[in-house]
């Protein structure tokens, strides 16, 4: 998440202008018609479903934790659970897919492969997690990285020549796949929402089979239009919408069977809103008001946010709620000295942070990135500051201490 972060915002918040989407998901005329209908039936049923909880993220106060080889450490979890509490937060998301495998035992995927410290029977971590998460009042969101792709598993999936390694979101197996990863996490487990980052295609997908299916669809080259693309992306408007709806498909497969399972779930992204690379299919803004998502967490992590931008996409949304922010908890590169690690931020910063954006915007919440970098000061900073008088927002049935 934040190596792409970094990249997007040079690129594209540096002093460029950002080119908005032309709205491809709202385009039917070059898209497959089921696709089209699912996004429709699904939009109408979680639109209703928002309509009863007009602020999704009202009063939460999350914090991501990426550490796969800890979390999954039962001495671990139950410190780190402590730690959250005590600075006001109550929901914690762990990440439980990177591309690596699976954080619990699964019909569809391998083991992380770096879990080799967990026994793969008599122990599930993430069912540990949720039991003591719940224990104290808080809520548990699993993190998926949709399309990174971190460890030599599932070749056939492979997205050739992208700019890092990827998972194909044209390749309809692949989707069937991540879809079903999270349909058996949440129909397994007492889950209180689901967290989607690399919610985007990664790259251009150029293969023999795409440059097939972009040809039946659009009556055009793919390899043209992407050449096309990289001068300017308005020049191949139906590469855009190409992109669009594959990872729209994705998103409306997960959609549809956590709905199923569980239709009180939080489904959350990680996403830029309105600033995403064109390539990336990643329009958040039509994902949000057609009801696929119910919170976008937009991606800022300079000491900065940008609170205009923030303002104007909020504009956009049917319910502007919808859209809150992650912060960054820890120093970006631009921050650093020459080979300087990368440390935790002043807790002060931190606090005053929250403390803007809970008093522009109360009934967004808010989001933090990441546990690895929550310092003791951190902790002091937020209790007795912007978390001190909200109370603890409990899972639906449990009770908070």
């Amino acid at each position: 998440m934040r190596g792409f972060f970094i990249r997007v915002t040079a690129q594209f918040l540096g002093g460029c202008t950002v080119a908005r989407s032309p709205s491809p998901v709202t385009s039917p005329n070059h898209w497959p018609r089921s696709v089209l209908a699912g996004v429709i039936s699904i939009g109408l049923l979680a639109g209703a479903l928002s309509a009863q909880a007009e602020s999704p993220f009202a009063g939460k106060r999350a914090i991501l934790d990426g550490d796969i080889p800890l979390w999954t450490q039962k001495e671990y979890v139950d410190r780190t659970l402590l730690r959250i509490k005590e600075a006001g937060f109550n929901v914690y998301m762990p990440t439980v897919w990177q591309g690596r495998g699976t954080t619990w035992p699964s019909h569809y995927a391998p083991w992380d492969v770096e879990l080799k410290h967990v026994p793969k029977t008599g122990f599930d971590p993430l069912r540990y997690v949720i039991v003591k998460a719940h224990e104290l009042g808080i809520e548990v969101h699993p993190w998926f990285t949709l399309t990174l792709r971190q460890a030599d598993i599932f070749p056939q999936f492979l997205l050739p020549d992208a700019r890092e390694p990827a998972f194909n979101v044209h390749d309809p197996e692949f989707r069937a796949l991540i879809v079903s990863l999270v349909e058996e996490v949440v129909s397994k487990y007492d889950v209180d929402g689901v967290n989607l980052d690399y919610v985007r295609a990664i790259d251009l997908c150029l293969t023999p089979v795409c440059q097939e299916e972009y040809k039946a669809l659009y009556g055009k080259s793919l390899a043209v239009d992407s050449r096309l693309f990289k001068v300017s992306p308005a020049l191949a408007p139906s590469l855009v919408e190409y992109q669009a709806s594959a990872v729209t498909a994705m998103v409306e497969g997960i959609v549809q069977k956590v709905r199923r399972a569980r239709p009180r779930v939080v489904i959350s992204a990680d996403v830029f809103v309105g600033q995403a690379p064109l390539n990336q299919g990643q329009v958040t803004v039509e994902w949000a008001n057609k009801g696929l998502v119910d919170v976008l967490l937009r991606m800022d992590y300079y000491r900065r946010p940008n609170l205009a931008s923030m303002a104007a996409t909020k504009q956009e949304l049917r319910n502007p709620d919808a859209q809150t922010f992650i912060l960054s908890n820890m120093t970006l590169d631009d921050e650093l000295g020459r080979g300087e690690k990368h440390y935790p931020r002043e807790g002060t910063w931190l606090a005053d942070t929250i403390t803007d954006v809970n008093s522009r915007w109360p009934n967004t919440g808010i989001a933090v990135y990441f546990y690895k970098y929550l310092s003791d000061e951190q902790i002091d900073a937020l209790r007795r500051g912007p978390f001190r008088t909200l109370p603890l927002k409990s899972p639906q049935g449990v009770q908070a201490h």
